[in-house]
């Protein structure tokens, strides 16, 4: 199967008894050296389903890739292929409708597709080894970092390679958490494959990668893990992962079908990008311009800056700020702030402003130079994509810019989009320093004056050590050595922060115990504070080595995936380090060599002047229902009355015409030519896709006419009356009347329930 085929195309393969007849065996198989690999796939235990190792990172089986059937227990062999194949390829698993057999269900075949995956090597391949694999490939990190990344968001420690199946039942100090994890799992095969059917009836005809689908739905579905967690724990009776997401307690897991089109649209764009030469952009006389929102002590605020090509191969950078009482943008003064990172060249620690930075052109690469160092340089490389008819508010950065931008505006026929990537050659060293007006201002002017765990000096950046001894009266003291952070052997069986020699790491509002053990091994001991006072975890162990760089001692360490994940601690502040300077322990970080991006777009003159004239900051307020006239079992004459109370004004066409409006229930397109659709919630019968006409009357309210079969082989005919009350770019305040009968002329005489909300616009 090939992923560039129309998804619609590929979706009726999926669901026909055409995959069954896929062979088993493999045309890759020329080397003589085929290794097994051998594992289960799961939900509950899958038996009859396809199983393939992904050569070509489509997220589908092809004819031509090594695979397999899954058997009894979800167990699976695939006996063709290398070794390299089994090291690089993930593992794919596509279950065949009316064939596979979910354990969980014996006896029932499936009846609704879902695609799972994993990454190289893994034993085990479940609904949460298919976020891992969607976290390697989307953010470029490595399988461990995204397993550590989920296990934090489901608050679990168990392994997700880890056959949780066999776990629950095996009586095991984890098997309560190992039959919770099931059931996240459970839940999250639910989602998948509702939200399957949504992108299926949204997309119908339309053209798009499976392996854009697939990763669309499982990174809404790891948006809302915390929210699955929380159901699943919340939970009483029996367990039952489908009626659970029925009920809506993980709606924020669905896709938002009024947004699917343009969510593929950016990730196809992303993937078949181009390479383009940021020097040559600048050079010829081009600019980049990034665009941000902030939100500080409730008041939100807009900025752009410009990177523009200046003299002598110079490259300059001016930030512009939105000034809400004018409509204006203004130029916006540099950066005035004192703080400063120190960076190690030339055997010494170079200390900068956060904004010296300077930007050149050199040949055929862009070079960002750090304090004129050149141990803190990077080179700036892109990708291009025309965004000629694509909705802007796609491509907003931030969900403020979002919301103040008009959602059916496009941008114009020369409108590119860029995405920069910054290549370090080098590793470099970096110490972060304050620079307070006083020791008393450090930390924002919490710092002790004096005593333990009060600053030494204005750089603010004292490493304080604990001594273990089990008296918190001795700790805090300001390191002035290395050796001071280092014990002999580790603490046994330690119950408070007190009883472990080390020094703290605090990140995300989470703190922890580092304990530097003689020979290279460091723990990590999670601790908070309660009513009963100061409590452990679990630790976590990694390791540290004391080496010498450009002259100075250093002691540095790695922060473990699992701690990461917990603190919130990006890969730029992974690896991090401890030296003497001054006098004292400072605590610093390693910015390694090798590319990074900030997955933000940047955007040409032409996409610049688009995205200002769809900006509208009023479009932040939202618009308020108005509800006085709700009423249920209504006639049309109470949708009358409420629409007079509520100042409503007439629909016009174009008010509708080529939109969609977005309801808490379902989302509803408007054709020009008085034909559209609706997608969403339907009574009792979950989501539905119907088609219907629609017309103004002469009270200027949209009526909404369509019809669906029951199950009994009759039809139930249903009307959308809409009254406008306000509307702008964004939004429409509406008071709804929905009618159904079994007749279309019994409409005219139906009540229904009148109601005042607010829809969005698209």
């Amino acid at each position: 199967m090939s992923s560039n085929i129309p998804f619609r195309l590929l979706l009726s393969g999926l669901l026909g008894a055409g995959l069954a007849a896929c062979s088993n065996d493999s045309s890759n198989s020329s080397s003589d050296n085929n290794t097994p690999i051998s594992g289960k796939v799961a939900d509950g235990y899958l038996a009859g389903a396809k199983v393939c190792l992904d050569l070509n990172a489509n997220q589908a089986c092809d004819d031509d890739e090594p695979s397999t059937t899954s058997s009894s227990g979800g167990s699976f062999t695939i006996a063709n292929a290398t070794a390299t194949q089994i090291a690089s390829a993930a593992i794919v698993v596509e279950v065949v409708i009316g064939e596979t057999i979910d354990e969980d269900n014996p006896g029932t075949p499936i009846d609704r597709t879902y695609t799972l995956t994993a990454p190289p090597g893994y034993g085990f391949v479940s609904p949460l080894t298919t976020m891992v694999q969607n976290e390697v490939r989307e953010k470029g990190i490595s399988p461990d970092e995204a397993k550590a990344s989920i296990q934090t968001r489901l608050g679990t420690t168990v392994d997700l390679e880890d056959d949780y199946v066999a776990g629950s039942g095996d009586g095991g100090s984890n098997a309560s958490e190992f039959e919770r994890v099931h059931k996240v799992a459970q839940v999250t095969r639910a989602v998948m494959q509702n939200n399957i059917e949504t992108v299926t009836q949204v997309l119908d005809g339309t053209d798009v990668s499976f392996e854009d689908v697939l990763a669309l739905i499982v990174s809404q579905v790891l948006e809302a893990l915390e929210t699955i967690g929380s159901a699943v724990d919340n939970n009483s009776g029996d367990f039952d992962a489908d009626a659970l997401v029925d009920s809506g307690a993980v709606d924020g897991a669905s896709v938002d079908p009024s947004t699917v089109e343009d969510d593929l649209a950016e990730r196809e764009a992303e993937r078949t990008a181009s390479s383009i030469s940021i020097a040559d952009v600048l050079g010829g006389g081009g600019s980049l311009h990034f665009f941000e929102g902030d939100e500080d002590n409730d008041q939100i605020s807009f900025s752009y800056g410009t990177v523009a090509p200046g003299e002598s191969s110079s490259v300059v950078v001016t930030n512009y700020r939105y000034n809400s009482s004018n409509g204006l943008w203004e130029t916006e003064a540099a950066d005035s702030s004192s703080e400063q990172n120190c960076i190690l060249s030339a055997g010494a620690w170079t200390c900068i402003n956060d904004n010296d930075e300077t930007i050149a052109i050199s040949g055929s690469s862009v070079v960002v130079s750090r304090g004129g160092l050149s141990a803190a340089q990077e080179i700036i490389t892109g990708v291009a994509v025309s965004l000629n008819g694509r909705r802007i508010q796609t491509y907003a950065n931030d969900e403020y810019f979002a919301l103040a931008l008009d959602p059916t505006a496009k941008f114009s026929t020369a409108a590119t989009g860029y995405k920069l990537t910054f290549t370090r050659n080098n590793d470099y060293y970096e110490l972060y320093k304050e620079n307070a007006a006083s020791i008393g201002a450090c930390w924002d002017g919490d710092a002790n004056s004096e005593g333990p765990w009060a600053p030494t000096d204005t750089w603010c950046n004292n490493v304080f050590t604990r001594t273990g001894d089990g008296n918190s009266m001795t700790d805090g003291t300001a390191a002035t050595a290395l050796s001071e952070l280092i014990s002999a052997s580790a603490a046994v069986s330690p119950e408070t922060p007190e009883d472990i020699k080390g020094t703290d790491l605090y990140g995300n509002d989470k703190s922890w115990m580092m304990e530097f053990v003689s020979g290279g091994t460091v723990n990590f001991y999670p601790f908070s504070y309660g009513e009963g006072g100061p409590t452990l975890g679990s630790k976590v162990s990694g390791s540290w080595v004391q080496k010498t760089v450009d002259s100075k001692t250093i002691l540095q360490f790695t922060i473990p995936d699992l701690v990461a994940a917990q603190g919130d601690f990006d890969r730029y502040d992974r690896v991090q380090f401890f030296t003497v300077h001054e006098g004292y322990v400072r605590r610093g970080y390693v910015a390694k060599a090798g590319s990074s991006s900030d997955d933000e777009w940047v955007f040409n003159d032409t996409a610049r002047d688009d995205i200002k004239a769809a900006f509208d900051d009023s479009l932040l307020v939202s618009l308020i229902a108005c509800a006085s006239g709700d009423a249920d079992a209504a006639l049309i004459g109470a949708l009358d009355t409420a629409a007079t109370g509520c100042s409503a004004t007439a629909f016009i066409s174009d008010d509708v015409a080529g939109k969609s409006l977005t309801s808490d229930f379902g989302i509803f397109t408007f054709a020009a030519n008085n034909t559209g659709s609706y997608f969403g919630e339907l009574g009792d019968d979950g989501q539905k896709y119907l088609d219907f006409t629609w017309s103004i009357n002469g009270s200027g309210y949209i009526v909404i006419n369509t019809s669906t079969p029951n199950g009994d082989g009759t039809t139930l005919y249903l009307r959308m009356n809409i009254a406008k009350v306000e509307q702008n770019a964004r939004q429409v305040s509406v008071v709804t009347l929905g009618l159904e009968a079994d007749s279309e002329a019994g409409l005219d005489g139906a009540s229904g329930d009148v109601r005042g909300e607010v829809w969005n616009i698209r």
